[in-house]
């Protein structure tokens, strides 16, 4: 049958969605030592990011070639993030459960906005980190430009990043494989966001580029 040769579109998507599933798994793998995520979530990025444009890279080789290769300048900002984060976590933990319970609705509306785009900045990050090689100062302004920059598309990806833990949450007993499922779309669908995004930043800077290029 058609669909079973190796070319056809039926065993191609089946193709990604393995691939996908194989990252989804790594990340969460190389993620366990907490160091390791800012490595991990760039490789991931990397991968689904190639998938995602119609390239068919080896998953786990890609994977752990970028993990390599970008672990020694992600891993610091990514501490630093980390403390960030976890200064976060500790004050909702006290508007829920410590003394910040009596906090005023405009105290609680700036600390969730603060939150999220600290969150969109930080998720910036890896897929740039991944597409480009840059200095860390750059890596920091350039996801901070292109988190506020894109604001109601952050706010998508972060409903569907949330998203399989709370149907995971909700459907327990099917857990797992919902959460193989919905995370194997939510990166895809991630994926070809950041990827249109870098791919306007990458024609961008070859336009100047050539611009420069013309008045010299």
């Amino acid at each position: 049958m058609n669909i079973l040769r190796p070319d056809s579109e039926v065993m191609e998507f089946l193709g990604k969605a393995t691939d996908l599933i194989i990252l989804n798994l790594l990340c969460v793998l190389c993620s366990i030592p907490i160091i390791t995520i800012g490595a991990s979530f760039t490789a991931k990025y990397y991968v689904s990011m190639k998938i995602a444009k119609g390239e068919e890279p080896s998953a786990v080789k890609s994977f752990f070639k970028s993990f390599c290769l970008n672990f020694k300048q992600i891993t610091p900002v990514w501490m630093v993030e980390l403390l960030v984060l976890l200064v976060l976590a500790f004050d909702w933990y006290n508007l829920f459960f410590g003394m910040a319970r009596s906090m005023p609705i405009p105290m609680r509306v700036v600390l969730a906005v603060i939150t999220f785009l600290v969150w969109s900045i930080i998720y910036c990050m890896f897929p740039f980190m991944a597409r480009f090689q840059t200095t860390t100062k750059d890596l920091v302004k350039a996801s901070i430009v292109m988190a506020i920059l894109n604001i109601p598309r952050m706010v998508l990806i972060f409903i569907v990043t949330f998203l399989p833990y709370i149907i995971c949450a909700w459907y327990i007993q099917w857990g797992l494989g919902i959460w193989i499922l919905v995370t194997t779309v939510s990166l895809y669908y991630i994926s070809k966001e950041f990827d249109t995004q870098l791919e306007m930043i990458t024609k961008g800077e070859d336009e100047n580029e050539s611009r420069n290029n013309e008045a010299c």
